[in-house]
């Protein structure tokens, strides 16, 4: 026990003394464009499946135990319809709560787009109406190629959360809806972490860990993250304490959304053509051409004017059938 509560301790740490930059270097980072920036970690997945209870169980864990700053329901009807952003104090982290999925039909499909490339900002009403339809109309399956704000604005890193006794998930149900979503995230270099909640339910069954294997190996099929990055957890209650077991599981979900969103906003910066790496780009090719380019200036440099001048009786030799240097080679021939 005191080993796991070293551990605990340390993970704690180490996300509270987070800054932009711990873990990777932004080398084509534009002027700028890294000041006041904050790795966004966003919460997708069905209405009911424990989105905004997550956020609160994080905060929770990291030592914020009177800080329940997300909107939760226990009734099973929906929470969050404001998209809300809540800082972790003191450091550079943004966890961002979406309103809830039913179908993953179109109109939500585009929201979920607007919502990854900032798009839709915190604060905006997330109510899908007319309004909306006509967005998700106008995107067409093309919403992922939006045209996007700063980087910083951006969503950079995706915890997908599905409710382990949901049937619909056990059933398979969700694999075709989210494989659109799926392919388009891993083209934009984004990250999917799941987490799989209501883990203490799973424990009171007669074969627990049977039951975990599969319902891991589910998510993987359905959001397409790697078996390491699949976390079963149990949402915390106010009045109780988080299992340690849990705190740590949730301390190595943010451990890893940090390390996975500078990895996405590095890639991003990377992919993109940027003016400074044009530059590089430029001087790189320069280098690389077997003879050096010409210098163009933009005044014509002076001459000297002062030469001698051609003996009035000059002409200038040409290469025909009289002139010396034909004759000689005709001469050679013979």
């Amino acid at each position: 026990m005191a080993e796991l509560e070293d551990e605990i301790s340390s993970l704690c740490s180490e996300i509270h003394e987070f800054k932009i930059g711990t873990f990777e270097k932004f080398y084509d980072a534009m002027e700028g464009e890294m000041e006041g920036c904050c790795v966004n970690i966003v919460f997708f997945g069905m209405t009911g499946s424990g989105k905004s209870a997550l956020i609160n169980t994080i905060f929770q864990s990291l030592g914020y135990k009177y800080l329940n700053p997300a909107v939760t329901q226990t009734t099973g009807k929906e929470g969050t319809k404001v998209l809300d952003r809540f800082f972790l104090p003191g450091n550079q982290i943004a966890l961002v709560d979406t309103r809830g999925f039913f179908s993953m039909d179109n109109n939500e499909e585009v929201e979920l787009f607007r919502i990854l490339f900032g798009m839709d900002r915190p604060g905006d009403d997330l109510t899908r109406d007319e309004e909306s339809a006509l967005k998700a109309k106008a995107a067409g399956q093309g919403a992922h190629r939006l045209e996007k704000p700063p980087l910083a604005d951006q969503m950079h890193v995706v915890i997908w959360v599905i409710k382990a006794n949901d049937i619909r998930f056990e059933k398979g149900q969700y694999r075709e809806v989210i494989k659109y979503v799926q392919d388009q995230l891993r083209e934009a270099t984004i990250t999917i972490l799941t987490v799989i909640t209501f883990d203490d339910e799973v424990q009171r069954e007669p074969n627990a860990d049977e039951k975990r294997k599969r319902l891991k190996e589910a998510a993987v099929e359905v959001t397409g993250s790697d078996m390491r990055n699949v976390f079963m957890i149990a949402n915390s209650l106010r009045e109780q304490d988080l299992d340690p077991v849990y705190k740590k599981r949730v301390l190595k979900l943010m451990e890893k959304a940090l390390k996975c969103g500078e990895r996405s906003i590095k890639m991003r910066q990377t992919k993109r053509e940027s003016p400074k790496k044009e530059i590089r780009h430029s001087e790189s090719a320069a280098g690389e051409l077997k003879y050096p380019t010409p210098v163009e200036h933009e005044y014509e440099p002076p001459t000297d004017r002062k030469c001698k001048s051609l003996p009035p009786d000059f002409k200038s030799p040409e290469l025909n059938q009289s002139s010396t240097f034909t004759r000689n080679l005709r001469d050679g021939a013979k």
